[in-house]
């Protein structure tokens, strides 16, 4: 696992040289963005362009204040309309500091609120900023916050104390609160990151997810054999396997993107795959229509992609033979347009 040196910067920074901090060995520059629905840092854009420049990963934060006013879903709105053009290298950072009088439990859902609803604006994963003293004592178990990465803050030890919610599990550390960095003139947070907390610009979803323009709704969603629609939508299924007309047999689905059997993964010229590992066993000599590209079932449609990689029971066969590797750009065209 990689690790990275880093700092987390706000106005009280102030001004930064920012190549000094880059030849000072930092990283990774974790910037405040925005405070409740009240306050956007003054110093964002010009930490960000300073960083980015000198080669810096660039990550995001924003203060939460918990209560009835603002509402989670308002701060997430604020949070990722401050940072809109900006391009995150981490995972979107809740700052959990503060309970605003809510008990754990209360405190919890609000913090999950932010985060769901940060995520789904963003199309980005998100993660949660805390101290171990807080996380002792001020967080509910078992409501699913665990499954979000954690920046950890406890200085003067060698090693974070556990919690509740993580255990002794965090993807980034902030082990000092007085550090000196060439280029800062002031006191500054000093943190180590796990390269689990980088964001590799992807969601998973869980959900669908939707795209809407005028009256029209694209979901995009993960595959699901047994689940029924009930609206117009124009709906994408993601699935790694691929499907034939044998293992689906249904109308939900206008389109199904897949991958699996890497195009055959070794092909003869002018004939094509000889071997694909369906789903359902094995299938020798397969159709090559079903190997890659676009086949339309008649029920729905399906796109199976050669991708870029092998794989084998047997490492040794883990190659690929006269087959070129792909990545795909799908264009979705309105067929009122046609």
């Amino acid at each position: 696992m990689a690790s990275y040196r880093g700092i987390d910067v706000s106005n009280w920074s102030g001004y930064i040289n920012w190549r000094e901090v880059r030849d000072a060995g930092i990283e990774v520059a974790i910037i405040q963005a925005s405070e409740g629905t009240f306050y956007r840092d003054p110093y964002l854009h010009e930490f960000y362009n300073g960083a980015k420049e000198n080669g810096i990963k660039v990550g995001f934060y924003h203060f939460f204040n918990p209560g009835s006013s603002p509402t989670p879903s308002e701060q997430a709105r604020y949070f990722v309309d401050t940072i809109s053009g900006l391009h995150a290298d981490i995972k979107l950072i809740l700052d959990l500091e503060q309970t605003g009088g809510l008990d754990n439990y209360r405190l919890t859902i609000q913090a999950l609120e932010f985060l769901r609803e940060v995520e789904r604006l963003s199309g980005l994963d998100a993660a949660v900023y805390t101290y171990t003293n807080f996380a002792q004592n001020n967080l509910y178990e078992g409501l699913g916050l665990e499954k979000y990465p954690l920046w950890i803050a406890q200085i003067d030890t060698n090693r974070p104390a556990a919690n509740p919610i993580w255990g002794r599990r965090y993807d980034a550390w902030q082990y000092s609160d007085t550090g000196r960095v060439s280029g800062i003139g002031t006191n500054t947070d000093l943190d180590i990151f796990n390269d689990e907390i980088e964001s590799n610009g992807c969601k998973i979803l869980e959900d669908a997810y939707k795209l809407k323009r005028n009256n029209e709704c694209i979901e995009i969603a993960k595959f699901d054999p047994v689940k029924i629609y009930n609206n117009n939508n124009v709906r994408i299924g993601l699935f790694h396997y691929p499907m034939t007309l044998d293992d689906y047999n249904k109308e939900e689905y206008d389109l199904i993107l897949s991958g699996h059997y890497h195009g055959g993964q070794i092909r003869i010229p002018f004939y094509g795959a000889l071997f694909i590992p369906h789903i359902n066993g094995g299938k020798i000599f397969p159709q090559q229509d079903e190997v890659s590209g676009l086949k339309d079932y008649g029920l729905f449609k399906q796109y199976t992609s050669k991708g870029l990689g092998s794989n084998f029971y047997f490492k040794l066969f883990q190659f690929r033979i006269f087959n070129t590797p792909e990545i795909n750009v799908i264009k979705l065209t309105s067929a009122k347009s046609n």
